[in-house]
């Protein structure tokens, strides 16, 4: 069911037909808002690797090097294992680069946009699991903003379900979120489910220097959300 945030706006549930244009703004999503994340992630996940290799090959080297043959056992065995784990942190890491570059052309579905005559303007992302949904990429293009397009989204997907939301954001988007009913979540505080929904972004070395928050909607008790609501932040 479609409904209309403006005379001029439409919101509705991504079709298959915005599939190229969700995904381009979601490209440009990831470079304005995550890059520096993803480089963190990924040259972490990097040096992961390059640390495996470099003990497969002094496992390989010694193994040459020496004539015990229960040495060389050990060693091969050793560099089964290693080689194995090598392989399947790569995986994953690739797994997660082939997510993020072209993960909604797999996962439109999940999408509600804000169109404008005809052109994709906005949109965001709310997963559902068993037990509580994730709220993601809530985006509105540079020339739509400031209107109250995000406040809107996020408002119409939030209340399509009765599950607590969670979302990870960085500092300077809290206040909108706290706008629209979030509120602040330390991650010793989340349930186990959340924590593993948010694994890749749990506090961690290869995140210092980059701080994130996470959130939790809470329904408000007795008024709705003020129209303050529509605060002006980067990308809303």
């Amino acid at each position: 069911m479609q409904t209309n945030p403006s005379p001029t706006h439409v919101l509705r549930p991504a079709q298959s037909q915005d599939k190229w244009a969700l995904q381009q703004m979601i490209w440009q999503f990831t470079w304005d808002e995550g890059i520096q994340l993803d480089v963190r992630l990924f040259g972490y996940a990097l040096f992961r690797i390059g640390l495996i290799a470099l003990a497969l090959w002094l496992q390989l080297y010694w193994r040459q090097r020496t004539l015990m043959v229960d040495v060389q056992f050990i060693l091969t065995v050793t560099s089964v294992v290693t080689a194995g784990l090598g392989l399947f942190l790569f995986s994953t890491m690739m797994g997660h680069l082939v997510l993020r570059f072209c993960g909604v052309l797999l996962n439109w579905s999940r999408f509600q946009v804000i169109e404008q005559d005809g052109d994709i303007v906005g949109c965001a992302l709310l997963n559902a699991y068993a037990t509580h949904c994730e709220l993601a990429y809530v985006f509105v293009k540079p020339q739509y903003r400031h209107q109250g397009l995000g406040s809107r989204i996020v408002q119409t997907l939030i209340q399509q379900t009765s599950q607590e939301v969670y979302l990870a954001c960085k500092p300077r988007v809290v206040p909108f979120y706290e706008q629209q009913g979030f509120t602040i979540q330390p991650w010793q505080q989340l349930p186990s489910t959340a924590q593993r929904c948010f694994q890749l972004f749990r506090p961690h070395p290869r995140l210092w220097g980059f701080q994130l928050y996470f959130m939790r909607y809470m329904a408000p008790s007795t008024a709705s959300i003020p129209e303050a609501a529509t605060a002006e932040v980067p990308f809303l």
